[in-house]
């Protein structure tokens, strides 16, 4: 998988070689990512580091790569194992757009779907639980940090504003990425966020945004070698987070019937992640909803992007999807259960 539209990568490497002085010997693309375009860089002297780039065609109306570095910055010395910040450049002359270079994290991720991963599927029931209590555990930990004395509320989304703030923002989102006339189901689903807003609003935390087995790198024995992807991360409910990987989990279910047989239950996961935060979670149910319109409303413009340029794209835009299907019998469960 890659992104819906890239830079020529000839152009490219001539880029990386223009701004670090050195030839470069290999470069890659990951398999997965279509909101950004990466590239896995090796030069001559043996050394390698990666490059994201806003990607030609735009997922999101801005890409605000100083945030994503001081949130990297920020989580250097955690315990959340992120990449390292080697140099963000506002310099367009490389590429015609900002760019980041980080260090080069040894590791795998696990597929877009874990239940088809080899990896994963050939491993031991224990290893297999090993995998999952370590990446509920890595949440867990980013729930805790102190994003205050980091100084992040300065810079991410969410910081001092009510929930109702960023259903707002989602909202903005889904009628700038449908270009005007966004998908109806998508329109009604966040005007019923907005409806049913939970009062209750705990502690805020740093959340990651897209909290997926595929966004973690890890070592041949299981363990967590780094964890990725941050330009959706904000600030919220650490609820905000655990409903979104726990909605697409089951959104994945739905649709392909298969689990990894020693990851933890449902209720294993929110149980293990209650105790490694030090609380209770609230409001999950509502969350989800909320997940699955924001996943939603992502995938759609990217569908959105496919039909444009005529390039492959596991999902299809508007109310014919069926995601969006799902999205409303859950809705319509949340409200049969009062």
């Amino acid at each position: 998988m890659a992104t819906l539209a890239r830079r020529d990568d000839a152009e490219l490497a001539r880029g990386v070689q223009a701004w670090c002085g050195r030839e470069v010997a290999e470069m890659a693309r990951p398999n997965a990512g279509w909101t950004n375009e990466t590239l896995l860089v090796r030069v001559v002297d043996g050394r390698r580091f990666v490059v994201r780039l806003p990607p030609p065609l735009p997922t999101w109306p801005a890409y605000d790569l100083a945030t994503e570095a001081g949130v990297l910055r920020a989580l250097a010395d955690s315990d959340v194992l992120v990449p390292r910040v080697l140099a963000f450049e506002t310099d367009e002359q490389w590429f015609g757009a900002p760019f980041l270079v980080l260090s080069h994290e040894a590791g795998r991720p696990i597929g877009e779907v874990p239940a088809l991963d080899p990896w994963l599927v050939d491993a031991t029931h224990d290893d297999q639980r090993a995998v999952h209590t370590a990446f509920v555990r890595v949440l867990a930990s980013l729930h805790r940090f102190d994003w205050r004395a980091a100084s992040l509320d300065a810079t991410l989304r969410g910081a001092g504003t009510p929930l109702s703030a960023e259903i707002a923002y989602w909202r903005d989102y889904i009628e700038w990425a449908g270009d005007g006339a966004p998908a109806r189901v998508l329109r009604d689903a966040v005007a019923w966020c907005a409806q049913t807003v939970p009062a209750r609003e705990p502690a805020p935390s740093l959340c990651w945004g897209d909290p997926r087995l595929g966004n973690v790198m890890y070592h041949d024995d299981r363990t967590v070698a780094a964890v990725l992807d941050w330009e959706m991360a904000s600030i919220g409910p650490a609820e905000t987070d655990l409903a979104w990987y726990l909605a697409l989990d089951d959104l994945t279910f739905h649709f392909t019937q298969r689990r990894v047989h020693g990851f933890l239950t449902r209720a294993e996961v929110i149980a293990a992640y209650e105790r490694s935060l030090g609380r209770a979670v609230v409001d999950l149910a509502w969350h989800e909803i909320f997940a699955l319109v924001r996943s939603s409303a992502v995938n759609d413009r990217q569908a959105r992007l496919a039909a444009q340029t005529g390039m492959a794209y596991p999902g299809v835009a508007g109310d014919d999807n069926p995601v969006l299907a799902y999205l409303s019998a859950q809705i319509d469960a949340f409200t049969d259960r009062g």
